[in-house]
């Protein structure tokens, strides 16, 4: 079984096109979501039906949880306006349709905080909460620290940059995406950040995700070009949606 592994689209329909087109060409079967699938991005109304219809399960982010319960203090400006902007646009009043309410519903109860699969447990930030990062070896050391002894691989999004963490003997070692040969799954301990669909910000604008091969116990980065100008040119037509938002995406930051 080949499944991908995709977080933090944030409301960018035209990279999540792009790579579920990318992931039918790899043969992957199931769409594991680690959560973010609103803010920032001009198109949140239709992330959200492509994650209803199209998602084995879609975890919560902080950002889907800032957009249907309460903004949190430590969002800078951009993300707040740009939370403010996606909550006017999902949330449906009385005269709404039918299926505005059964998208609402789906990101205030559907969304799980974990999902763990065999060994594999899959979280947005770590765990215990979608608002930490595992950014470093002492934040992946505490993580692995809190991992049930069954868990061999912990698959995680929320920093958009995509990482490997991994525990052996020696201590932790932090592999980069590209590394040419990383380590098999199951043979160590490990933490992978996927990187992020919607906004890269490893410096590469591409969108990024994983694939699991559960036969060959491979995990494989896939970089996906997609319309990035055309985001651009969305996010600068949707009226109140911060700019910033925009030109972060051409550089991938």
């Amino acid at each position: 079984m080949r499944v991908a592994v995709i977080s933090d689209i944030h409301a960018n329909f035209i990279a999540l096109k792009a790579v579920m087109d990318d992931i039918r060409a790899q043969g992957a079967t199931k769409i594991f979501c680690l959560g973010d699938l609103v803010g920032y991005g001009p198109a949140p109304r239709e992330v959200v039906d492509i994650a209803m219809l199209k998602f084995e399960f879609t975890l919560r982010g902080n950002h889907d949880e800032a957009v249907t319960f309460k903004l949190p203090k430590q969002f800078n400006p951009v993300a707040a306006k740009s939370i403010f902007w996606t909550r006017e646009r999902l949330k449906p009043d009385p005269q709404s349709g039918s299926h505005s309410f059964r998208r609402w519903n789906f990101l205030c109860k559907k969304l799980k905080d974990v999902v763990q699969v065999d060994d594999f447990l899959f979280a947005h930030g770590t765990p215990k909460s979608f608002y930490e990062y595992v950014d470093g070896i002492k934040a992946a050391k505490k993580v692995f620290a809190i991992l049930s002894p069954e868990i061999t691989t912990l698959l995680v999004g929320h920093s958009h940059i995509p990482v490997v963490f991994l525990e052996t003997e020696q201590g932790i070692r932090v592999l980069n995406y590209d590394t040419p040969k990383l380590p098999k799954l199951r043979e160590h301990r490990m933490i992978i950040n996927v990187g992020s669909v919607g906004q890269p910000r490893d410096g590469d604008p591409r969108a990024c995700y994983v694939i699991i091969d559960d036969e060959t116990n491979e995990f494989i980065y896939r970089r996906v070009e997609y319309d990035v100008e055309e985001v651009v040119r969305q996010i600068y037509a949707k009226a109140g949606l911060p700019k910033d938002n925009a030109h972060r995406l051409r550089g991938g930051y």
